[in-house]
């Protein structure tokens, strides 16, 4: 992934919660339902201390035989005596359990609003942020693709955007949840005796400066620990997509290797993340522990007690002691939010990667497939190696060209220069006199059909992975012809559920013929103009490639087809060959034309000639 400058966590955190503007009324209303819970928290310490000194005035009154008088300090005295007055006294029996029931009922009712919502707000959150980097995914240029591995990139998807939802979900529950009931509490503390609360007010300075140090350690540890997950994932694909040559080869020992060193390194990571946790909390319960030993001492000395009833110092001191547990929790849930802010780094490193460029504006219904090749060089970082160097060369429509030479000589990059797989950065390629830059890419590669050497089915049944994308809606008429063409439609309806059949994944319940016949047969249904056959055989046995050589003729017949092919036995009937070496183009002619040159075409000929005469 392409280096990029860091942003700090607060920018990322900001910018993973703006995800939430798209559900902003189910968080408004999740946030009201958490204030709502720790109102109901505070407001249920106030009427402890009602209770206290009701109970107070009742037997000082039933002692000296005076008349009952109930308090008059607090929250939940004044709500009483506003909406009760005088009656009060006569009803307290009934007041207390009222209030008791009302704050039980506006509690649960705060928190299931506040949960579920919060749950539905986060939930879809990740929801969108996996549907954004799967889009992101589909618009990526293949040179990101090329860079990057495919255990990193499900990682992302998969455990960082997890961690997005532990940062989403438990954390910012957590954070919106005890953070106002702290916020609560102390704006209580202040409402009973402001001069105790300073003592707390005083160590939260403190307190940030221990979770502001922590949190750049979590994130480093957390970035590390997805690192690591990522190299988990890439090294559990290779060997799942790889185990016929882990088996063959005898490499479990290497490969069971490499995993535990993985393994061991998330592990390791996962460990320094528990003990910086292990040790911040009990850091951060200390420095609030010794706040409210102050204050204890304090509240006991006779000049404040002198100046608090007995209703307000229980409070008080519940007040104070109920801080100590949701700062504990506020503090805990920092590891969980600075993971999430390393993942959604990664996740933005993603989301701000460059698409394919696709700045065309040509639209055309049709195409003939001529192409001119003028001066084309390419390489594919402006410092690596050039793979491509004065490419020139005219295509007719309907033309066949057969593109031949060692392996690394090219080839594969030429064509792939055609659908702008890649862009060519020098010179231009013309499709019927229109530079394929000016067309857009949907338009472009809608007129052409391609078969590669790397087969790729998906799992799902075999008509669909031949009528697939674009030709969804093909009938199944269509799709039996172009399998019959390519050699296909006799070995698919001996399946058991014939085009019905489910292939597994990757096609792995079809032998190699089987699956490049259907890769082929789906080019043929497409029908395109430009036909990219990159060794499209190579997989067949040589009966299978003798019956699908002669339908590809059949198909090439009206179409401008690029070949690739390693046995040069299959592109003999090619109108012209090009003989690439070293990204040049060092020879060009007919079959015989070359043969008659004795050049490097020849020398290859003969010496697959002398290779098939020794077999």
């Amino acid at each position: 992934m392409p280096n990029q400058t860091v942003p700090d966590g607060a920018t990322t955190y900001l910018r993973l919660l703006k995800y939430v503007r798209r559900y902003w009324l189910a968080f408004v209303v999740s946030v009201f339902g958490l204030v709502l819970h720790s109102f109901a928290e505070v407001a249920f310490v106030d009427l402890l201390g009602f209770i206290t000194d009701t109970v107070g005035s009742l037997t000082s009154s039933a002692t000296e035989a005076s008349v009952q008088s109930l308090p008059t300090s607090g929250m939940t005295a004044a709500l009483a005596n506003g909406l009760l007055g005088d009656l009060m006294v006569d009803r307290t029996w009934m007041v207390i359990p009222i209030f008791l029931i009302a704050i039980s009922m506006l509690r649960g009712i705060g928190y299931l609003v506040g949960s579920y919502g919060l749950a539905y707000v986060s939930n879809y959150l990740v929801h969108a942020l996996r549907a954004d980097i799967f889009e992101k995914y589909l618009q990526l240029p293949f040179c990101f693709f090329d860079r990057s591995m495919s255990g990193h990139l499900v990682s992302v998807v998969t455990f960082n955007v997890q961690q997005v939802t532990q940062a989403c979900t438990k954390a910012l529950k957590t954070l919106l949840q005890q953070g106002s009931l702290v916020i609560g509490l102390l704006a209580y503390l202040f409402y009973v005796n402001w001069k105790l609360t300073l003592f707390f007010i005083a160590v939260m300075p403190l307190i940030a400066l221990l979770v502001s140090l922590v949190s750049k350690r979590f994130r480093l540890i957390s970035t590390r620990i997805q690192s690591a997950m990522g190299d988990v994932t890439h090294l559990t694909q290779e060997a799942v997509n790889g185990y016929q040559e882990v088996r063959m080869f005898g490499a479990m020992n290497n490969e069971r290797e490499r995993m535990l060193q993985a393994s061991h390194s998330n592990r390791r990571q996962n460990m320094k993340m528990a003990l910086t946790e292990g040790v911040s909390n009990p850091l951060v319960m200390l420095l609030v522990s010794l706040a409210f030993a102050g204050i204890t001492g304090f509240m006991l000395s006779p000049s404040i007690l002198e100046t608090m009833s007995t209703g307000s110092f229980i409070t008080f001191l519940v007040a104070s002691g109920m801080l100590i547990k949701p700062i504990r929790q506020v503090t805990e849930i920092n590891s969980d939010i600075q993971k999430g802010i390393a993942a959604a780094e990664s996740i933005f490193e993603v989301l701000d990667a460059q698409p394919e460029k696709d700045n065309g504006t040509v639209e055309l219904d049709s195409v003939q497939g001529g192409f001119e090749f003028k001066d084309i060089n390419f390489q594919y970082s402006a410092d690596g190696r050039m793979i491509l160097q004065d490419i020139n060369f005219t295509v007719k429509p309907g033309e066949t060209i057969a593109l031949v030479g060692s392996s690394g000589s090219g080839k594969t990059t030429l064509v792939s220069l055609i659908a702008r797989f890649y862009n060519h950065g020098e010179g231009n390629i013309l499709l019927d006199g229109v530079d394929v830059n000016d067309f857009t890419l949907k338009n472009l590669r809608s007129h052409i059909a391609q078969v590669s050497q790397n087969v790729t089915l998906f799992n799902d049944t075999v008509f669909n992975n031949i009528a697939y994308g674009e030709l969804s809606d093909c009938s199944l008429a269509e799709v039996k012809a172009a399998a019959a063409i390519a050699h296909a439609d006799e070995f698919i309806e001996q399946l058991s559920d014939g085009y019905q059949t489910h292939v597994g994944d990757d096609g792995v319940m079809l032998s190699g013929g089987q699956r490049q016949r259907i890769a082929i047969a789906r080019a043929v249904l497409k029908n395109a103009p430009v036909l990219i056959l990159d060794e499209a055989t190579s997989a067949l046995d040589t009966d299978s490639e003798r019956y699908i050589q002669a339908a590809l003729e059949e198909l090439m017949k009206s179409r401008t087809t690029f070949v690739i092919a390693h046995r040069l036995s299959t592109v003999e009937k090619a109108d012209r060959i090009l003989v690439m070496e070293k990204g040049r183009i060092v020879e060009q002619g007919s079959h015989k034309e070359l043969l008659a040159q004795a050049g490097r075409y020849s020398q290859l000929y003969n010496n697959q000639f002398s290779e098939l005469k020794v077999g």
